[in-house]
């Protein structure tokens, strides 16, 4: 297994919540070793970071970091600038192709390993890493395509945390997730693009497959030999065991990404990936030197701008493409500053030659118009932070696909490395500066970058400390990185089906001999207007959905915006800028005895029927005369149109009906259901389907239900819902859609157009399982910051509980008063035992209660919950329930009924902080065993509060998330750029089925021609024997 030592007692782990949370400062070691001085920016980034927060650094670079302040220790790994092949940076030699390749995995992997063990190797790292007084509290690392210093954490008993230099890629998701599928993922180094052909679909794949096969044949053992020789002697000398080095290396805490969605793919990412991309700029622009602010402020027709980075030099381009360039700068009637290592002769009087040049004060100036540039990832991150577009020359690692990715995005066109650069280069200096698109286009994608709840600088600061305070942040360590590649594609399962065909086969052979077997775009940043109009639509006649209803409902009213709200129950107190539109109708047709606990007990009402019934819910919603009344309204229009989603996707059709975005909103935790509108399903060995009861890691026979759960759901939809549908779709969307003349789309459009998915999730109540970046995880959203006082009788309840207060309540839905007679009865004698005071809450009067137990018709659950004096929760287990629990911090017992609220009891009680008792007649029994064990057992208090302290350690609150990300749909009309690639590809191109299917008949027809040939050469041979019987 890839796990560590398992995490310290409970008790321990808060304690050491408690001092990080209240120190301010730590000390971090931070290990940039790269001998290229792209890199060391990155490094000085996570530095500079960190220094402002006043913590101590350890900084391990091969460049110094300038005026080091005094909480800066550096040390010096500049002799590793030896190992870095100078001829892979030469543009001659890189165009003469004499210059080894670093596009190649092979080349890159041995080169990187050889890097990071030159810097362990190093005398200073050494004597640091074998000082035993030395102690951090996290390590930082860059990954390039090396895992052994990674062995820094166990030598430091301390959390590790990642840095990314690239976009998202296979490379870096494998080491704390699945790796992503090569169907619609490409790697680091690769420079194609989705949506692929079935050609680079292969490539990517194969790309996949070798490098596996690599790691497994050559550079694993590598790896290890070098773990035992440099890091282990190291970990020994502290006095404790190495853990093995698969262990260090699959160990990470954290990834921050030098990434962002402005920039890259909207790939899904696990919960402990940050895309932190820009981070390493410094929001203080610095002003230009005199003599160069004086030449930008002259230039009448702007200024291009033109730099191959800091480890290109432009003084080795060919001599022919040099002067060639200048011929070309000079006829130009911008000025051009050109950054170029030596003099230049012969330079026209436009063209300005800098061998320093201040990059981002230079991009940051409103006279630069264009930049040539060779596509490093800080440069593009650079031109998109300060809205300017480029042209991109490539050279080799990840800038032809940064390059690519930027020309996808309309705000760069390529020109490839030649002799005849300089001509190609014209023509698109001239396209660019003629053609207002790109400019357009890199001003929208800088509003992107720019739009984000929290500053990149920041959110970084937040993760490293979040990860220190909460001892290397083990809640939010993806299933999948603990589940072998066999499990993850059920090969297992696979074997155990083809054994069975095979024994089948026989059997069927013994009995009969020979039987046959058979086999869109156009992205406008809006006006600033303060005000939009929204649509938001919760039919379910059930309080609990209503709440969260109106949890969407309130911030968006504080922040002044317009909005229209169908719902069941009246928001309370509403201001002028809240329109109701009441569906309370659909009151009447919910089943009693789909909530009533005697029934469900009794088995009358099957809780599978509450599935059926969701479904139902949308089409009345549309049908109700109010509904039908706006829908069909000409005069009516939104921004954005916000709907919750259970089970169905026909309201959906709201959104092509005001043509404007749609916003799903999920009220449960992470689910294929959901995921699977905005991006591929997540992978059944380790992620349960939304009304499943198991939790990961799975049985064998866990994983298996869990596909078949999956295969149920696809054949239903294939067979009966999706048809179903699309009929209630054409019947009530379709009709309004026409009125406003314009064509309808297709059902199959309308269900997967979401911009976004405002998710009722959050780590600390779920699993961390990858989510797509329009998934928002803005868990807790309903819980209002103001917790309003108890009244005065309930106050002087609690308060004179001696012993606590025990609160008992089975959620708005479910009501106590249908519990059996005799349940009743012994719950309340059981509550009469304790020593605790119980509210219960009762929506009827209950003779013969107990002096210690208080019946509530109605209870302020938050207020109660937030008391001092609250020490034990019994509820049904419902996902606002829980979120409130750990919001506020108390243990709970659950008694699930139906829904999700078997598999969030069980998560509860997964995590630590609850105890699970079944609906029975015995329930008052089970529950006495659990109240006691939860009330003497300190460990559920405290781990309840370790959660809570996670759940609300988080760089933005839940309510302002989720308004920041409804303005930003709005404001980038729609948010295509978050769109995941994964939900346009096809099922059997994800499962390569194509490929699988065109190799099955390749194998069919070599074994057709072996036969054939095999046939010939047994007939030849039967002739000649014949010719010799007759000679």
């Amino acid at each position: 297994m890839k796990t560590m030592a398992a995490a310290k007692a409970p008790i321990y782990f808060l304690l050491c919540l408690l001092i990080c949370s209240s120190c301010e400062a730590y000390k971090a070691l931070v290990v940039f070793g790269m001998p290229s001085k792209s890199h060391s920016i990155l490094g000085d980034g996570v530095v500079r970071q960190l220094l402002k927060e006043g913590h101590e650094v350890t900084y391990i670079t091969a460049f110094e970091y300038k005026n080091p302040p005094p909480n800066l220790r550096q040390i010096d790994v500049s002799s590793n600038i030896a190992l870095m092949p100078l001829d892979s940076i030469n543009i001659q030699k890189l165009m003469d192709k004499v210059a080894p390749s670093t596009n190649h995995h092979d080349y890159v992997r041995r080169l990187m390993l050889q890097m990071a063990a030159k810097t362990v190797e190093n005398k200073d790292v050494q004597r640091l890493i074998n000082d035993p007084n030395e102690h951090f509290d996290v390590v930082i690392v860059e990954y390039m395509f090396s895992e052994l210093i990674a062995g820094f954490a166990p030598i430091f008993d301390c959390p590790l945390i990642w840095v990314s230099p690239v976009e998202l890629s296979s490379g870096i998701l494998s080491l704390i997730d699945a790796a992503p599928n090569p169907a619609y993922s490409s790697d680091a180094l690769s420079s194609n693009m989705p949506p692929f052909t079935f050609t680079q679909r292969v490539e990517e794949l194969w790309s996949r497959v070798k490098a596996r096969y690599s790691a497994f044949m050559y550079y694993d053992e590598l790896h290890n030999k070098e773990y035992e020789r440099l890091i282990v002697p190291s970990i020994l000398k502290r006095g404790r065991q190495p853990p093995s080095f698969a262990d260090v290396r699959y160990n990470a805490s954290l990834v921050l990404g030098n990434s962002h969605i402005s920039m890259g793919l909207a790939l899904g990412m696990p919960q402990n990936y940050k895309p932190v991309g820009g981070y390493h700029i410094d929001e203080d622009v610095k002003p230009l030197p005199q003599d160069l602010e004086k030449i930008m402020m002259g230039a009448k027709n702007g200024v291009i701008y033109f730099s191959m980075g800091s480890n290109l030099k432009s003084k080795d381009w060919p001599e022919k493409v040099k002067t060639e360039l200048l011929k070309m700068f000079g006829e130009l009637k911008q000025t051009v500053l050109w950054k170029f290592e030596e003099d230049l002769p012969n330079a026209p009087k436009n063209v300005h030659i800098l061998k320093w040049a201040p990059q981002p004060s230079i991009l940051a100036h409103p006279k630069c118009v264009l930049f040539i540039t060779h596509g490093g990832l800080l440069s593009t991150t650079e031109t998109i932070h300060y809205g300017v577009p480029i042209i991109g020359i490539p050279v080799f690692g990840d800038q032809p696909i940064n390059v690519k990715r930027s020309v996808n995005k309309g705000f760069a066109l390529e020109v490839n490395l030649s002799l005849e650069t300089a001509k190609d280069l014209k023509v698109a200096i001239e396209e660019i500066l003629h053609n207002p698109k790109y400019r357009q286009k890199v001003k929208e994608l800088s509003y992107i970058y720019h739009d984000r709840p929290v500053k990149p600088g920041a959110e970084l600061r937040h993760w490293v400390q979040h990860v220190v305070a909460t001892r290397g942040a083990l809640h939010l360590r993806s299933p999948a990185v603990d589940i072998p590649l066999y499990q993850r594609l059920y090969l297992d399962l696979a074997g155990l089906l083809c054994v069975a065909v095979y024994v089948f086969l026989i059997l069927t052979t013994m009995a009969r001999a020979n039987a046959p077997i058979y086999f869109l775009l156009c992205l406008l940043i809006c006006s600033s207007c303060e005000a939009y109009k929204a649509l938001i639509v919760f039919g379910m006649p059930t309080k609990s959905h209503s709440i969260l209803g109106d949890g969407v409902v309130r911030p968006l009213l504080k922040a002044g915006h317009e909005v229209t709200y169908i719902r069941t129950f009246e928001y309370k107190n509403p201001p002028p800028n809240l329109r109701q539109i009441d569906v309370s109708s659909n009151i009447a047709t919910l089943p009693v005895g789909l909530i009533n606990i005697q029934r469900i007990m009794d088995k009358v009402v099957p809780t599978s029927n509450h599935y059926d019934y969701v479904k139902k819910m949308a089409a009345r919603t549309v049908e109700n005369k109010n509904v039908q009344r706006l829908i069909n309204d000409p005069n009516e229009h939104f921004d954005v149109v916000i709907v919750e989603w259970m089970f169905s996707e026909l309201i959906a059709g709201f959104a092509p009906i005001f043509d404007c975005p749609l916003i799903w909103v999920s009220s449960m935790e992470l689910n294929s259901g959901i995921l699977s509108l905005i991006d591929a399903a997540p992978n059944p060995a380790y992620s349960t389907d939304a009304l499943s009861s198991n939790l990961p890691p799975f049985t064998f026979k866990q994983r298996v239900e869990e596909l078949w759960s999956r295969v149920k759901v696809r054949y239903n939809a294939f067979m009966y819902d999706d048809e179903l549908h699309i009929k209630e779709y054409e019947r009530l969307i379709v009709p309004s859609i026409l009125k406003r003349g314009r064509q309808p789309p297709s059902f199959a459009d309308v269900r997967y157009n979401a911009s976004l998915v405002l998710g009722n999730s959050h780590i600390s109540m779920g699993l961390a399982l990858g989510m797509p970046q329009n998934y928002k995880p803005v868990g807790g959203y309903h819980i209002d910051e103001d917790v309003k006082p108890l009244t005065q009788d309930l106050e002087k309840i609690m308060i004179s509980a001696k012993n606590g207060v025990i609160y008992f309540s089975m959620g708005s839905n479910l009501k106590s008063k249908d519990w059996p007679e005799k349940v009743k009865t012994e719950l309340l004698k059981m509550f009469g035992e304790l020593k605790q005071t119980v509210l219960w809450k009762f929506e009827e009067d209950l003779p013969n209660v107990p002096k210690n137990v208080h019946i509530l018709k109605w209870a302020p659950q938050p207020s109660i919950l937030s008391h001092p004096k609250c020490v034990l929760f019994i509820t049904h287990g419902g996902l606002l329930s829980t979120a409130e629990t750990i919001h506020y911090g108390v243990p709970i017992i659950g008694i699930p009924v139906y829904g999700d609220q078997p598999i969030n009891v069980k998560r509860s009680a997964s995590k630590g902080f609850a105890l699970e008792v079944n609906l029975s007649l015995d329930t008052a029994k089970d529950l006495k065993v659990a109240i006691e064990e939860i009330l003497h057992n300190p460990k559920y208090r405290q781990k309840v509060k370790e959660l809570s302290y996670i759940y609300h350690d988080r760089p933005v609150k839940p309510g302002a998330e989720l308004r920041h990300w409804v303005q930003h749909v709005v404001a980038t009309r729609g948010a295509l750029h978050l769109r995941s690639p994964a939900v346009d590809i096809p099922l059997y191109q994800r499962l390569y089925l194509d490929l699988a299917g065109l190799l099955c008949v390749a194998v069919y027809v070599f074994l057709i021609l072996v036969k054939f040939v095999f046939n010939r050469l047994c007939s030849k041979k039967k002739a000649q024997k014949v010719d010799k019987k007759k000679n």
